[in-house]
């Protein structure tokens, strides 16, 4: 057993393996990168979605919080941000994110019907409101590899 022990020792050190032995600290090393950068990616992306789901809860506490004020649902998601600025929201609530990839925004679309266009979902007859991407993340972010890859986002900060 020390006989080969001491074979590998020379073959590494040896002139003519260098450029092998090279190689292959090279490719582990590679691999090693492309593997924390690929668990970096899944951390940011899995954060940026329960921040999402929890902007989405607050949302609709805001819908409902309005509909209690007023008698009826904002008509709009604009008229609820106006109606929070002016009972003293924080400025921060007016960004939101639109998909999955931009950063989050203050000029959000909103659709009254389920499109996959991004932005928002919003029915002022029943103040529901859901994101307006309806396939899988997997399907907006191919190399997310995380446990909201089969998610749907509408489905997302449910009531």
């Amino acid at each position: 057993m020390n006989l080969k022990c001491r074979e590998a020792i020379n073959w590494l050190a040896s002139k003519e393996s260098r450029p092998y032995a090279y190689a292959i600290v090279a490719g582990v090393v590679l691999s090693l990168l492309v593997a924390a950068y690929m668990n970096r990616y899944d951390e940011r992306c899995e954060a940026r979605f329960v921040r999402t789901n929890a902007m989405l809860k607050h949302l609709r506490t805001c819908v409902h919080i309005f509909a209690t004020e007023n008698g009826r649902y904002p008509g709009s998601l604009d008229e609820l941000r106006r109606f929070v600025k002016d009972v003293g929201g924080k400025d921060s609530w007016f960004y939101m994110y639109v998909d999955l990839t931009s950063p989050e925004q203050s000029e959000v679309p909103e659709y009254r019907q389920f499109n996959d266009k991004g932005g928002y979902y919003y029915d002022p007859n029943t103040g529901e409101v859901r994101l307006n991407l309806t396939r899988p993340v997997k399907e907006y972010l191919p190399r997310y590899r995380g446990r909201f890859k089969d998610q749907i986002p509408s489905s997302w900060g449910g009531e």
